[in-house]
């Protein structure tokens, strides 16, 4: 019965470990796809793209300035949770602690705000690029 009783303990610990690689892997944030951000890009297609801006000013000439905050390498991924899984099965929960340091390194999160100027006909004229504090 002792015997049985430590088992049952032993696989509940293991189940409780399993799944903290797979769900953040499955986690994360759609990022934002900025390759729309190049010279003559009209705003309209900018803003369809990634969104309504975090602001919009207007520069001293009367063009608009707008600032967007981008979030790269948090993405979900479906394989790696997948792959998880199976790691998980095949090792009986083992494998959680390689895949979760693992999960946590890929889940790096890289700030930066990128700040649009626009010139009359509301085109793209540049961008800049930094760093968010």
């Amino acid at each position: 019965m002792k015997k049985l009783y430590r088992r049952a303990i032993a696989l509940m610990f293991v189940l409780l470990l399993a799944g903290c690689s797979v769900g953040m892997a499955l986690s994360g944030n759609s990022q934002k796809d900025t390759s729309i951000l190049f010279a003559g890009a009209p705003r309209v297609a900018v803003i369809e793209k990634l969104g309504q801006p975090e602001t919009t000013t207007k520069n001293a000439e009367g063009h608009y300035v707008d600032s967007y905050v981008v979030v790269k390498g948090n993405s979900r991924s479906i394989g790696r949770a997948l792959g998880h899984v199976t790691m998980d099965v095949f090792t009986l929960g083992l494998w959680e602690l390689v895949g979760t340091p693992i999960e946590a390194v890929a889940s790096y999160e890289s700030t930066s705000r990128v700040v649009i100027y626009y010139d009359a006909q509301e085109r793209v004229r540049e961008t800049r690029k930094m760093a968010v504090e």
